[in-house]
């Protein structure tokens, strides 16, 4: 029995060592992507898209958190964006296959305190339609955990009016990894979401050691007096898309003790 065991760990390390030259090899793919930006600015775009995927999925298969965030953090970044002919775009893509490298060298099996630090100065995306100098950024960083889709969206500029650095992600699970790992200053979570719904997710997160520390917001537009909501832990505030929906988000700050 044990030197099964020795095999089977053996066998693991050789797989790691494999997926770690596959990753080497697909941020070479990257690189030679937005090489190409200049010539066919939609096709490299796609193709980057698609090999961030790629990557995230080998993170994901072996437990390299960092690696997965980070190729998700681009994912996010580039969602939206229909050609890759803007300069700083171009630039903060470069800066994001630059630091998948850097964390494939350093970070592969680095702790939440240091992949959160890697991840921090990720760049963000700021919305076209803002006027970038009117808007006070801040260091807030703010995970948006919301189906894909218009309503998402618009909470999503919502927030980034307000100057925060949003993430988004989309599915239960994925989120539960990212906050652990990110270690973002707020999570927002949509109340309906596919598989874990999200007063489960606040609860899960809530619960765990790793976790529970981080504020959390639940987003929803069910009525105060709703059943389900009995469920939330009672320091969650509720936000609600209403017109006031970003005086509600700086409440819920102060009142969580973020700002």
């Amino acid at each position: 029995m044990s030197n099964r065991r020795i095999d089977e760990d053996q066998l693991l390390r050789d797989l790691r060592i494999e997926a770690r030259d596959v990753l080497e090899d697909k941020i070479s793919i990257l690189n030679s992507h937005l090489a190409r930006v200049v010539l066919d600015p939609v096709q490299a775009l796609r193709d980057i898209r698609m090999e961030a995927h790629s990557i995230k999925g080998v993170g994901a298969g072996f437990g390299f958190s960092a690696v997965t965030l980070v190729a998700h953090r681009l994912e996010d970044y580039l969602s939206d964006i229909s050609t890759l002919t803007d300069s700083d775009q171009i630039r903060d893509t470069q800066i994001f296959i630059d630091r998948l490298q850097e964390v494939i060298d350093r970070y592969l099996d680095a702790g939440p305190d240091d992949i959160a630090m890697v991840v921090r100065g990720l760049p963000i995306k700021v919305d076209s339609m803002f006027d970038v100098d009117s808007i006070e950024q801040t260091d807030i960083e703010v995970m948006l955990v919301a189906p894909s889709g218009l309503a998402t969206r618009y909470v999503k500029q919502e927030l980034m009016a307000c100057g925060y650095r949003v993430i988004t992600v989309s599915r239960s699970l994925e989120a539960l990894d990212f906050v652990v790992h990110g270690r973002p200053d707020l999570v927002i979570v949509s109340a309906i979401l596919p598989g874990i719904d999200g007063i489960d997710l606040i609860r899960a997160l809530n619960a765990m050691r790793h976790t529970r520390d981080i504020p959390l917001a639940l987003l929803t537009s069910m009525d105060a007096g709703d059943d389900r909501l009995r469920d939330l832990p009672p320091r969650v505030p509720v936000l609600r898309k209403s017109a006031n929906f970003s005086d509600d988000v700086a409440k819920a700050l102060a009142q969580l003790r973020i700002i």
